[in-house]
């Protein structure tokens, strides 16, 4: 009975560290997967030189009537500190709005040292599981 009983309670304890492992992973690749696309938009990307923590993305789009740009600015930043919240910053001409994509946040850097190519790097961790990600990105050449 003892040795069944540890059996099912080690199966107990797997089954709860894949399932945050699992969602660690979803929340990381859809943060990554939101910060690229932008990235790809882009009208202009900027790295604070002082703070690898923070990318602002500048999105240029047409009106209605094609001959009117409009711009948004979008930063994603995080605090630095180990258990904190990456937040989304964006700025248009109607005002400001921010909301926070994750936490559990414990490493996020952007290195632009082969610009264009903006290389981001994220660590998400839970109770049980941590998670680690990175992506790529390149801004349409039409833009750049």
């Amino acid at each position: 009975m003892t040795a069944a009983a540890l059996g099912i309670n080690a199966a107990n304890q797997s089954h709860t560290c894949n399932s945050e492992k699992s969602d660690l992973v979803a929340k990381a690749r859809g943060v990554l997967d939101r910060i690229a696309r932008d990235v790809r938009r882009a009208h202009s990307v900027t790295v604070p030189i002082d703070n690898d923590h923070s990318i602002t993305i500048t999105i240029r789009t047409k009106l209605d009537d094609s001959t009117t740009w409009t711009y948004e600015t979008r930063t994603y930043a995080w605090s630095g500190i180990a258990g904190g919240a990456i937040a989304l910053t964006v700025v248009t001409d109607d005002g400001t709005t921010s909301a926070v994509l994750t936490d559990d946040v414990q490493t996020f850097t952007v290195d632009d040292a082969d610009h264009p190519t903006y290389s981001i790097h994220l660590v998400l961790a839970g109770d049980k599981a941590t998670t680690e990600a990175s992506i790529t990105a390149t801004p349409r050449k039409e833009f750049f």
